[in-house]
């Protein structure tokens, strides 16, 4: 029989039933297995790697099938409780089902919807697509449904818990055909007259409230964890302010990088930077440039806190990057090269920034792109020595809106 009846359960929604079933666990045993997985080298993070991509192509998957697992439980009859009469124990068990459902659905929802506002780190594999329409690559966003994540994973397991319970009581204590109707195979001996639920809308309403309740602290957690407003985005002091003749517009203007990640670009950009900038198109010899970067203010997609680590760029023992250009050399009409050294963890090189400028009403507006090769200065050398993790060359870009100071 492949169709539900007031009595029993068909052997459609069974299959869908048990598959889902396999599918939320091994999703659950891989994501606690995964997250302790170390980071320490580049074969270390290819096989991290590997096991977040299958988490979340299972996770994606899991997503369909417990969608055509709902969709068919609402096309069909459900069979009726066989415990109906004890009113507390149906309510309680008919809202589990719910929250069931919706943290079910939820989850890998939100994982997708985490992985979607990120660049980089594991991708999906075909032939299931990377993102979701209408979801913009935004950290903070993505902090929000990472928050959502772990929220309605907390949710399933408590769900799962208390289904699995009640699964057991029927069998152990009741002794009736409650978790035997949900068996493909077997034959549930149930007798005709089964009493219809007194409860019809409080279940859903009940469920919903813990959803929302998900919803609310995934949204309260991440303002929680998010910077006071100044601590990083608020321009990094520069030694040489005083003699600057250009006030940068910070709203305007950007410091990016992009590097290659496991055969994927991942865009990103500093939060915290100044520079104080003397310089003049009639006057490149008296021109001078400084730019500080704070290093623990960047947002590098799924791999911000690993870029920033002991392993690459070390904020916590060098908080800043510095360069500074006491030299100009003018190589078009709009063009020139700022040459100077850039001081990188710990190390000092030469280095290059060439940019287009145009001054319009006392207003400069600035663009420049320049690759770090991270190897010069020792960044990830001690694990990730090649490119197949990560690339040798950091590409920075820089867009600067300034006003002529007096």
């Amino acid at each position: 029989m492949l169709v539900n009846t007031h009595k029993t359960y068909g052997l459609v929604a069974q299959l869908l039933h048990w598959t889902t079933a396999i599918l939320i666990l091994t999703l659950l045993g891989l994501g606690l297995f995964m997250v302790e997985l170390p980071e320490t080298s580049a074969a270390n993070v290819e096989s991290k790697t590997w096991f977040y991509s299958l988490h979340k192509t299972i996770g994606v998957t899991t997503l369909i099938v417990a969608s055509l697992r709902i969709l068919w439980a609402l096309l069909q009859p459900h069979p009726l409780p066989l415990n109906a009469e004890r009113k507390l124990e149906s309510l309680a068990a008919q809202s589990v089902h719910w929250m069931l459902y919706g943290s079910i659905l939820l989850m890998p929802l939100t994982g997708w919807l985490h992985h979607s506002a990120l660049d980089g780190f594991a991708p999906i594999w075909w032939p299931l697509p990377q993102d979701l329409p209408l979801i913009p690559k935004n950290p903070h966003l993505a902090e929000i449904f990472g928050a959502g994540h772990f929220f309605t994973g907390v949710l399933l397991v408590v769900s799962l818990a208390l289904h699995i319970g009640g699964a057991l009581k029927h069998v152990v204590i009741d002794r009736d055909q409650t978790l035997v109707r949900m068996i493909p195979g077997m034959k549930a001996d149930i007798a005709d007259d089964l009493m219809e639920s007194s409860h019809k809308q409080s279940p859903i309403l009940i469920a919903m409230l813990c959803i929302l309740a998900v919803i609310a602290a995934s949204i309260g957690v991440n303002q929680l964890n998010r910077p006071a407003a100044g601590d990083l985005a608020s321009p990094t002091a520069v030694t040489n302010a005083q003699t600057a003749n250009w006030a940068i517009d910070h709203e305007k203007s950007e410091l990016g990088i992009s590097v290659i990640q496991s055969g994927t670009p991942i865009m990103g950009a500093f939060a915290s930077w100044n520079a104080a900038i003397n310089f003049d198109t009639d006057n490149l010899a008296g021109s001078r440039a400084e730019v500080i970067v704070q290093i623990a203010s960047l947002s590098l997609g799924g791999v911000s806190a690993r870029a920033i680590s002991s392993d690459f760029l070390n904020a916590e023992l060098h908080p800043t990057a510095k360069f500074l250009a006491e030299e100009f050399v003018k190589t078009g009409e709009n063009s020139f090269e700022a040459l100077g050294t850039l001081d990188l963890v710990g190390q000092s090189n030469p280095f290059v920034i060439p940019f287009e400028l145009k001054i319009e009403n006392d207003r400069a507006f600035m663009t420049g792109k320049a690759t770090i090769k991270r190897l010069d200065f020792g960044v990830g050398a001690a694990g990730f020595p090649d490119e197949g993790t990560v690339g040798f060359n950091v590409d920075v870009t820089i867009k600067i809106e300034a006003d002529r100071q007096q």
